[in-house]
């Protein structure tokens, strides 16, 4: 019997959510100056190209993150990003991570629809961090750029989900070495739009 309470309740909230999803999302839409908050996390695959200290090797990983952005038209939308990546890389004397910190611009093809398939620029801000087991820590500065695409499909007015891809190119450097790593990034993200102007759908 409890089982059939059960699987009737989890029933009805999929139901719920199933109907959700198809009716509230119709008045969404990307509005003109408006401002939005997403929180991000994602999976990473980073191959070194330029190593001259030898001790980093390619990795896999999970990383978090998160933007503000600003919505200059339904069409474009301007980001500050940061992400968060520990590097687990094998057969190393040292744990990494890396930072970055920077901006984006986000290309919105379809804005009044409840899907908006985009493609996006970024570059910033990257630093890479070494822990030596009682020997300290080293940091490597440099910049990144990125390019990508997905969609933001709106699961309520204001708010939804973003897959993304996106591909990444780090360049760091300590003293006069240099390390230099392709990045291929898939995340998903949770955003909510505050605000804006323009023609609200009924």
């Amino acid at each position: 019997m409890k089982t059939i309470v059960k699987n009737a309740v989890a029933g009805l909230l999929f139901s719920a959510l199933f109907l959700l999803v198809l009716s509230v999302p119709v008045r969404s839409q990307v509005l003109a100056h408006s401002v939005e908050a997403a929180g991000t996390i994602g999976y990473d695959y980073t191959s070194m190209t330029s190593n001259p200290a030898g001790l980093l090797y390619p990795t896999s990983t999970h990383f978090f993150g998160g933007s503000g952005g600003y919505n200059v038209t339904p069409y474009i939308t301007a980001l500050g990003e940061y992400k968060y990546d520990p590097l687990n890389y094998a057969m190393s004397v040292a744990t990494y991570h890396t930072q970055l910190a920077g901006g984006a611009a986000r290309f919105n093809f379809t804005p009044s629809k409840k899907i908006v398939p985009y493609a996006i620029v970024g570059a910033g801000y990257d630093r890479l961090i070494a822990s030596f087991s009682g020997e300290g820590t080293v940091f490597a500065d440099g910049y990144y750029v990125n390019f990508g695409g997905g969609v933001s499909y709106y699961l309520g007015k204001n708010w939804g989900v973003r897959p993304e891809v996106r591909y990444e190119r780090q360049h760091t450097s300590i003293d006069v070495q240099t390390i230099s790593a392709n990045v291929a990034d898939v995340s998903g993200s949770f955003f909510y739009q505050f605000g804006g102007t323009g023609k609200k759908k009924k």
